[in-house]
């Protein structure tokens, strides 16, 4: 069985996962004893488990199986030049082409930031990224059982979420921290180059790092979106430099989204976003919530 004919067994059309979908046989609907319905729980609990852990196994696929094929990430290293990120020097370089640019996010970077007392907890999940975390407004109940908090601001990208990450969780308690960011690569002429991003999402994960030493990292691929599509082989690049961290970076993963998202013949699925392609609608967040889910899992 193949990815695409795989994902469509797991996902309902509105993002929910297909569970208990099976008949009850000789069980009457008004004839179901208590004893019945607590059987029929567990077996339906048991068939989300079942469905998650394979949902786990499609996420850890590995250098030759199906899900990297369908990425379609060469089987090569990234081809970034050595960065340190703790190099004072290499760091202080790297962002000072972004710095005046990114100014206009500090009122916004500001206010998130004066949030930060006593936020979290030793149990939090902290989601750090643009407006598709931003407006995700569903994402506590999507992320259940998890505590979540977020982080997050419209038109983020990583040349300045590497700028504004230390003021953005300072005081911040988490266990693990989820980034997304999908800015980088739209299509126009300042889009910042993929072994470029690569340096500075390297550099947000040391930044989280020194934050919360322990906390695992999770980077969330870039979606393929029906508005960007035509820029998906650029930002495939992007997304190899992510895995590329992942593979060289212990407690650091990455969660790969394309397989849910792509149909048959390699479209993005409209069914999955509002009205401007770009952004999630509900059920496209239900997608990502299990793919997160079962990472976070994973690496418990």
């Amino acid at each position: 069985m193949t990815i695409h004919e795989f994902i469509p067994k797991v996902f309902n059309g509105d993002g929910s996962m297909l569970i208990g979908r099976v008949s009850v046989g000789s069980i009457s609907v008004g004839g179901v004893s208590s004893a019945s319905n607590r059987l029929w729980d567990s077996i339906r609990s048991t068939q989300a488990n079942l469905v998650r852990k394979a949902l786990v196994i499609l996420c850890l696929i590995g250098s030759h199986g199906e899900l990297q094929s369908q990425e379609k990430l060469d089987s090569g290293s990234s081809n970034s030049p050595v960065f340190d990120p703790s190099d004072g020097s290499q760091v202080a370089a790297l962002l000072k082409p972004f710095r005046e640019v990114s100014e206009k996010w500090q009122d916004d970077v500001s206010k998130l930031a004066s949030e930060n007392e006593g936020r979290g907890g030793p149990e939090h999940v902290l989601f750090l990224g643009s407006s598709s975390f931003r407006l995700w407004d569903s994402l506590p109940e999507d992320l259940s059982p998890y505590s979540v908090i977020k982080r997050a601001y419209g038109g983020a990208k990583y040349r300045d979420l590497a700028i504004y990450t230390p003021d953005l969780i300072r005081g911040l308690r988490f266990r693990k921290a989820v980034v997304f960011i999908a800015n980088d690569i739209t299509g126009k002429d300042d889009d910042t180059d993929p072994v470029v991003v690569g340096k500075l999402a390297r550099l947000v994960v040391e930044q989280l790092r020194r934050e919360q030493p322990s906390a695992e990292i999770y980077l969330l691929a870039v979606t393929p979106t029906p508005s960007r599509y035509a820029y998906w082989p650029r930002i495939q690049q992007t997304n190899r430099e992510l895995r590329s961290i992942a593979q060289s970076l212990r407690g650091v993963h990455y969660i790969p989204t394309s397989y849910a998202f792509l149909d048959a013949d390699g479209e993005p699925k409209a069914e999955y976003f509002v009205e401007d392609k770009l952004h999630l609608n509900a059920a496209g967040y239900r997608v990502w919530a299990e793919l997160i889910k079962c990472s976070l899992e994973v690496s418990e």
